[in-house]
């Protein structure tokens, strides 16, 4: 079982990438460099005098490259952590984690893919950088990145990318569009621009092709409604920091108290679960110490697996169908049903 026990990270050096972002390199205080995958994201854990809250950044670096453990954060307006972290922070600073987490990931063999896609906006830049780099250096997979900023000057990694694309012009693509360019062919990806950019750059079937589509919420939307005229759904995946909460928790089909064991860390819990409560909400009520970032079913944080009994969820935008048919279950959105139920994480 993995360890989701609150840890400590010092930031061992901090980069500037742009003027509204940059790279924090960590390492784990008590213990060795955990093991993550490229796409994946750490969750930050803030204890604030309107109690802990939880923050998920995408991880930059790549263990293929044996690079150290960095993640790469942008301002966000009104962002309480990012500025803070932004602004204030500075090496040999500590921050605490709930660990490393997140499905946005290559597949297990990157060769089965003849080429990737990349569609990214902003700093969704950073998982597809973490996984790009590892494709180059581990496989020979082309690929394509399609990247959207306002201008070069805020373009997170654009030096870095160039440079890649000079090392590898045979296999790495990239598309640059910048909305201060008044030219619609360079500066805004809309459907119709991403149809002509398939058009030219697609250059393998679509189901011998992957997308990893990581950006604003209407930018992602936009992508994913084009993609699905002419790719299968299976071959797209999309990373989503939307940490807006549900306004409406939809009611499941048994409102009974039901118990839900959870067994988590070496440990054994017993809760009883009712609506309008999730698995997630009565544990934290409890001060039991459950994985979770953005509590709305939108970044994979709090993924378990239900050995027992059945969970209705009230909304998952992460898990596949594969996913579901193995039990496995968000917590931020789940109840038991039609009796007690069994997670593990």
């Amino acid at each position: 079982m993995q360890d989701f026990t609150i840890k400590v990270v010092r930031i061992v050096k901090i980069t500037n990438e742009t003027p509204h972002a940059k790279t924090f390199v960590l390492e784990f205080l008590d213990e060795s460099q955990p093991v993550y995958k490229p796409g994946q994201f750490l969750t930050l854990v803030f204890y604030t005098r309107h109690g802990e809250k939880r923050r998920s950044y995408s991880i930059s670096s790549s263990p293929a490259l044996n690079e150290p453990l960095s993640i790469t954060i942008k301002k966000v307006e009104n962002g309480e952590f990012s500025r803070m972290l932004l602004s204030h922070a500075r090496a040999g600073d500590q921050l605490y984690t709930s660990g490393i987490s997140g499905l946005f990931q290559l597949p297990g063999n990157l060769n089965n893919a003849l080429q990737y896609f990349f569609i990214a906006a902003g700093s969704g830049i950073t998982p597809c950088f973490s996984m790009l780099k590892t494709i180059l250096a581990t496989a020979q997979s082309k690929m394509v990145l399609i990247y959207s900023n306002r201008s070069e000057e805020e373009t997170i990694f654009y030096n870095q990318l160039k440079k890649l694309q000079e090392i590898y012009p045979g296999r790495l693509t990239i598309r640059f569009l910048f909305s201060v360019i008044f030219d619609v062919e360079q500066s805004r990806l809309s459907s119709r621009l991403l149809q002509k950019f398939l058009d030219e750059l697609l250059t393998v079937p679509a189901k011998d092709a992957l997308f990893y589509v990581c950006g604003p919420f209407d930018y992602m939307r936009t992508v994913n409604i084009t993609l699905l005229g002419r790719v299968p759904p299976q071959n797209i995946f999309k990373e989503n920091f939307n940490a807006l909460p549900r306004l409406i928790v939809p009611k499941p089909p048994d409102t009974m108290a039901h118990f839900v064991t959870i067994h988590i860390n070496n440990q054994v819990h017993r809760l009883p679960v009712q609506y309008p409560s999730t698995i997630l909400a009565v544990a934290k009520l409890h001060k039991i110490e459950l994985p979770y970032s953005c509590e709305a079913g939108r970044c994979g944080s709090c993924i378990a697996t239900c050995t027992s009994g059945k969970i209705w969820m009230a909304y998952n935008e992460v898990l596949t169908d594969d996913e579901l048919e193995r039990g496995r279950v968000l917590v931020c959105q789940s109840f038991p049903v039609e009796g007690d139920v069994e997670i593990v994480f």
